[in-house]
């Protein structure tokens, strides 16, 4: 970068000429800003944020900039996101995932205008397009819809993005497009059609007056038909067949109409199948699903591209049987790995305009997704950080965890200890399938996959072709996982926080009391067999209260390996503790096999100055010893 003197320089000598300067930030352009001001020299300044950095046009004569047209300044690389003269009228668009309202609404929006070069300078057919929840995939295909639809205008929408200046504007409004988002289709197969009829009806609403004018009087027939059908949303007429049907027969009157092949956009394809897994009822709905997608995409001469998005990826013989021109595009793949989610550059430029910093905690919180190989942020979260500029869990309810929280239900009990050893620990090393459908897979890879795709875990390293250190993806992120193996073992409403400070009170008896009745009430999920297995229940508590300690299981202490030790982070004594299986639950088994828990503690120095608990379990009953 030039220094400030430089630039000052340059544009005294210049002073019928444009200059374009490369700075690193916006900070820098408002330091060019002062300085010039202090020196009493007139000028105009235009700053173009970038993913680079940011683009000043300085000239001395507003002329030169406000009556030409700014494209004849446009520089190619690198693209440009915002034009920071209005950054400070634009407000945060929680909640709005409508591009046009976006834009008109003149609420702050990320140029991700590059994901339309990607899509046509790309040779694929139909794109299925994974993501985790609220990573802008509906904006974006809203986007998408918005620039190719024929029946829009859209310039003015378009005017300051990255596609604009770019030979691909001559794509705008050219195509015929159907737009639908299955985000609420959902349900038993009954109610599925019927929610399908829903969207379906809002495209078939659009061209309905038009639909007589086609001179195929067969086809303007059926459109009619279909129209009515679904308009009046009466399943009881064919409900499937009209469904499986519909999406081509109104691309066939498109080609017809407009003389050019069909988009065909759907936002959150994998909704009725994910509900359907969740609820166990897939194979009712899994023929009518791969039928209405199969006619739309499968060897369908209408079609000029399809694109599709969703959170997982679903089998092709699950539900795109027998379609051979489908590309997917995971969080691995480096094909739109940053038109969805925000860039590190992305997301200091949304907090400086709103007066925030990027700094460690908001990384720790909302960074460490990798995609593409590159670091991207939640994009929810960050708005709504920038909205309310309280650092704070925005991703946890945003999004059913059920399907989460059913495989982890049913996991063995390695499963679980695994999980809870990611949640101490924050990355493992496991044997996981990325490449296909979860739901084709069994046991921990199928977890982990879920996990994986969701949002929740994030690639590492990837050690051998199905071998992969996973780690949480942030602070908030973690939270969730917390809040899921809660619902597991059913503690929404256990004090955890409060028994382990009844151990820093000294009041141990009212603690056996509390850990007694989490045995008696809630393990229902887990077999109490063996140590290990209070073992990782125990862990389980403890992870609730990482906040306040570090966790430590099964690590080098003293002289030997402590079961669990939990390092103070506020200034509070360490604790240490030590399970041991009885023989029974008579109590003066269970309190000899604690003691023996004690000794243990006491004779391998686990923690001198701990705070020190030997637990005897057996089945649902409990006894400790303890030395404070």
């Amino acid at each position: 970068m030039e220094s400030t003197d430089g630039i000052i320089e340059k544009v005294l000598s210049n002073k019928d000429e444009n200059i374009i300067v490369n700075l690193k930030g916006l900070m820098d352009a408002v330091t060019l800003e002062k300085a010039l001001n202090e020196r009493g020299i007139p000028f105009v300044m235009d700053i173009r944020l970038t993913n680079e950095g940011c683009i000043a046009t300085i000239s001395r004569r507003k002329l030169d900039i406000y009556e030409k047209n700014m494209q004849d300044f446009y520089v190619e690389e690198p693209k440009v996101l915002y034009e920071t003269e209005i950054l400070k009228e634009k407000r945060v668009p929680i909640g709005i995932s409508n591009y046009r309202d976006v834009i008109n609404e003149n609420a702050y929006c990320v140029d991700k205008t590059k994901m339309i070069e990607e899509l046509l300078t790309l040779n694929d057919e139909v794109t299925l397009i994974t993501r985790p929840r609220r990573f802008g995939k509906t904006l974006n295909m809203s986007m998408l819809a918005e620039f190719f639809d024929i029946t829009k205008e859209s310039k003015e929408l378009f005017k300051n993005t990255y596609i604009y200046h770019t030979k691909y504007v001559k794509e705008m409004n050219q195509w015929p497009v159907i737009f639908m988002t299955l985000k609420d289709c959902k349900g038993k197969k009954e109610k599925l059609i019927k929610q399908l009829y829903m969207e379906l009806s809002k495209e078939y609403g659009r061209y309905y007056d038009e639909f007589q004018s086609v001179k195929d009087r067969f086809l303007s027939n059926q459109l009619l038909e279909i129209c009515d059908v679904l308009l009046d949303a009466d399943i009881s007429i064919n409900g499937e067949v009209t469904v499986i049907n519909a999406i081509e027969l109104l691309m066939r009157f498109l080609y017809k109409k407009y003389e050019k092949r069909v988009i065909l956009l759907v936002d959150e394809y994998d909704t009725p199948f994910m509900s359907a897994y969740a609820g166990k009822y897939s194979e009712q709905v899994k023929d009518l699903l791969t039928g209405m997608f199969s006619s739309a995409l499968k060897d369908n001469e209408y079609l000029y591209k399809g694109v599709l998005t969703g959170i997982q990826r679903i089998a092709k013989e699950n539900l795109f049987s027998g379609l051979n021109n489908l590309e997917v595009c995971s969080i691995q793949d480096e094909k739109y790995k940053d038109v969805f989610g925000f860039t590190e550059d992305e997301t200091r430029t949304l907090l400086e305009a709103h007066h925030l910093e990027l700094n460690q905690d908001v990384k720790e919180m909302y960074d460490g997704y990798t995609i593409g190989g590159i670091e991207i942020y939640n994009p929810w979260s960050v708005i709504n950080y920038a909205d309310k500029g309280v650092l704070a869990s925005y991703w946890i309810n945003t999004g059913s965890n059920e399907v989460v929280c059913q495989l982890l239900e049913k996991s063995s009990n390695k499963v679980k200890k695994q999980y809870i050893e990611l949640l101490e620990k924050g990355e493992m090393k496991v044997n996981c399938i990325l490449e296909g459908a979860y739901i084709e897979l069994r046991g921990a890879t199928q977890l982990w996959a879920l996990l994986v795709h969701a949002g929740y875990l994030t690639i590492k390293e990837k050690i051998t072709y199905h071998q992969y250190v996973l780690r949480i993806v942030n602070g908030e992120v973690k939270q969730d996982l917390i809040y899921i193996m809660m619902r597991i073992y059913a503690w929404d409403e256990v004090d955890v926080a409060g028994m382990f400070q009844l151990i820093q009170e000294g009041k141990m008896k009212e603690f056996e009391e509390a850990y007694q009745e989490i045995l008696f009430n809630y393990p229902s999920y887990f077999d109490l067999k063996d140590e290990n297995s209070y073992h990782v229940l125990m862990l389980g508590l403890c992870i609730i209260v990482s906040d306040s300690y570090e966790i430590m299981s099964n690590q080098e202490k003293g002289y030997g390996r402590a079961d669990i030790y939990l390092k103070s982070k506020k200034g509070q004594r360490d604790i240490v503790i030590e399970m041991k299986y009885a023989e029974n639950d008579k109590e003066d088994c269970l309190l000899a096999s604690a003691d023996k828990a004690m000794t243990q503690i006491l004779d391998k120095h686990y923690g001198d100055d701990a705070i020190k608990i030997g637990i005897g379990n057996h089945q649902k009953k409990a006894k400790m010893a303890w030395k404070i």
